[in-house]
C-alpha cells in the first residue's frame, strides 16, 4: 500500500479522502497506540461521509494492538478535548475531522491524555515500525458523555439562567448543534439558529468564523432579529466567532482582551497566553488589568504547550481558537459560550459596549502573497526596516514595531506564500504603510 507522506501534517493528518484512506487510518491507530503505549484511547469523528469508515479503522487498528476503546461516535472536537483529559484511565485519543475544509477532504486529530496534539510527522515516522503483532484484542465500549460534559460545563462556567438573552446561532453545517443546541435550551436562552443541520458539504457557506465573508447570513439576522450577538462555529466545533448585537464582527484577539479582562479582575497577575499577530489593543488591556503576558508562537499545538507550561488562565489566536484553565488549556466552545453570557449578564450592557474601554486600532487582516523565495523575503525585510523599528519579534517569522504601528511578516510552511498582517492608530497610516509595504514585496512576488 501507498502511504502520501504529504497528508502527515505538523499538526496533524489532513488530505483528500482517497489520501486519507481506512487502510491508513487503521495503521494510525496502531502507531497511536504505540506512541503513547497505551492502554486505553477515546475515538471520535464528525459528520463526513467517509468518517465512519475512518473511525472503525482506527479503533480496529488499536484493538489490534490489544488496546481498550471508548467511541464516542459523532461529537464536537470540545467534546473530545473534555473526554480524553477527563475520562478515567484513558491515555490519549483519536478524532476523526478536517474541520472546516470541504466534502472532499478529511483529516486524523491525536492526542495524548493532556490534549496537547500528537504531530502527523511523528505518527508517519512510526508506521514501518508499529506492527499490530500477537495481542488479546482490545475491548470497544461506545459512550455518550454529552450530559456528562455539559453539566461540568455549566458548574465551571457559572450561567444557569440566561432568560431574556437572545442569540443568533450559526452552525455552518457543522458538528457545533451537538453541544451548543442541548446547552443553550438548558439555560433558558432565546435562540434562533442558522444552519443547524450537520451537512459536510457545506450548502450554505464554509463553516469558518476566521473568514468575515462566512458571517454575512449571521450578521443580518442578529440585526433582523433584535438579538444580543450571535455566534459562528466552525465545522469540527473548537473555534466561536462572535457577532455584537450591531452586527459588527468582533475578531479573536479583541474576544481574547475580553477574557483576560475578566480573569484579570477576578484575580490579578495571571498569565495569559498571545501571539505576535495579537493587535496592540489585547497586550494593552493585559497590561492594564495585571497581568503576565506569556508570548507564543502561532498554532495551535503551541498554544496548548504554553497553557500548561505557565498554568495561564486563558490564551486564544486570531482564528478564535480560545484556550481556558478551566478546560484543561484546551478549546471547549460550549465553556466560551457561557463566559460571554456571564460576562454580559454582569455588565447589565450591550455586548458592543463590552469593548468601550479598549483602544481601537486599524487593522488590515493577514494579507497572502506568493513569492519566488520565502526566506529571502524575510531577510529583505528584516534589512529595510530592522534599524529603524523601536522593537523586533523573532518568535514566529518577524514582527516590527513602531511608535504607532506594526507590522509582521510570516511564511507559510506549505505553500509559497508570505503572510502580512498590519496594524496602525488611523486608517490613514494604515493605507499609508500598506501600500509601502505591498510596493516593497512587488519585486519578490511570481
Amino acid at each position: 500500500m501507498e502511504i502520501p507522506r504529504s497528508i502527515f501534517k505538523a499538526y496533524d493528518i489532513r488530505g483528500l479522502v482517497d489520501e486519507v484512506s481506512p487502510e491508513i487510518a487503521k495503521l494510525v491507530g496502531v502507531a497511536v497506540v504505540d506512541s503513547l503505549k497505551a492502554k486505553r484511547i477515546v475515538v471520535g469523528r464528525d459528520m463526513r461521509s467517509s468518517s465512519p469508515a475512518l473511525y472503525e479503522a482506527v479503533i480496529a487498528g488499536a484493538r489490534a494492538k490489544g488496546c481498550d476503546v471508548r467511541g464516542l461516535g459523532m461529537c464536537t472536537t470540545s467534546l473530545f478535548n473534555y473526554a480524553v483529559c477527563e475520562m478515567d484511565d484513558v491515555d490519549g485519543g483519536v478524532m476523526i475531522t478536517a474541520s472546516h475544509n470541504p466534502s472532499q477532504y478529511n483529516g486524523i486529530k491525536m492526542a495524548d491524555h493532556k490534549g496537547v496534539p500528537i504531530s502527523g510527522e511523528e505518527i508517519y515516522s512510526r508506521l514501518s515500525e508499529s506492527t499490530e503483532g500477537s495481542y488479546l484484542e482490545g475491548k470497544f465500549e461506545e459512550v455518550n458523555i454529552i450530559k456528562q460534559y455539559l453539566s461540568e460545563r455549566l458548574r465551571q462556567g457559572g450561567v444557569l439562567d440566561a432568560e431574556g438573552v437572545k442569540i443568533v446561532v450559526d452552525y455552518g453545517n457543522g458538528m457545533g448543534s451537538v453541544t451548543i443546541a442541548p446547552l443553550l435550551q438548558k439555560i433558558g436562552a432565546e435562540v434562533v439558529e442558522l444552519f443547524a443541520q450537520p451537512d459536510a458539504s457545506f450548502p450554505n457557506h464554509e463553516a469558518n468564523p476566521a473568514k468575515v465573508e462566512t458571517l454575512v447570513d449571521l450578521q443580518q439576522t442578529v440585526i433582523k432579529e433584535n438579538a444580543d450577538f450571535g455566534i459562528a462555529i466552525d465545522g469540527d466545533g473548537d473555534r466561536i466567532g462572535f457577532i455584537d448585537e450591531k452586527g459588527l464582527v468582533i475578531r479573536g484577539d479583541i474576544m481574547l482582551a475580553l477574557f483576560a479582562k475578566d480573569a484579570l479582575q477576578r484575580k490579578s497577575g495571571e498569565s495569559i497566553v498571545v501571539q505576535p499577530n495579537h493587535s496592540w489593543t489585547t497586550t494593552h488591556i493585559i497590561e492594564k488589568f495585571g497581568g503576565k503576558i506569556i508570548p507564543c508562537r502561532i498554532g495551535r499545538t503551541f498554544m496548548i504547550q504554553k497553557m500548561h507550561e505557565y498554568s495561564a488562565v486563558v490564551g486564544g489566536e486570531l482564528s478564535s481558537h480560545f484556550f481556558f484553565q478551566e478546560c484543561n488549556g484546551l478549546e471547549s466552545i460550549d465553556f466560551v459560550l457561557l463566559k460571554v453570557v456571564s460576562i454580559l449578564k454582569e455588565s447589565g450592557q450591550p455586548f458592543s459596549k463590552l469593548f468601550q474601554d479598549f483602544e481601537v486600532y486599524e487593522n488590515s487582516g493577514e494579507m497572502n502573497f506568493e513569492v519566488r523565495d520565502k526566506q529571502v523575503v524575510l531577510d529583505a525585510f528584516e534589512n529595510e526596516f530592522a534599524g529603524s523599528a523601536k522593537n523586533v519579534d523573532k518568535i514566529d517569522g518577524l514582527k516590527f514595531e513602531f511608535s504607532s504601528w506594526w507590522f509582521i511578516v510570516r511564511s507559510s510552511n506549505t505553500e509559497p506564500l508570505i503572510r502580512l498582517t498590519i496594524e496602525a492608530s488611523s486608517k490613514d497610516e494604515l493605507s499609508i504603510h500598506r501600500d509601502e509595504l505591498v510596493s516593497f514585496l512587488q519585486q519578490f512576488m511570481i
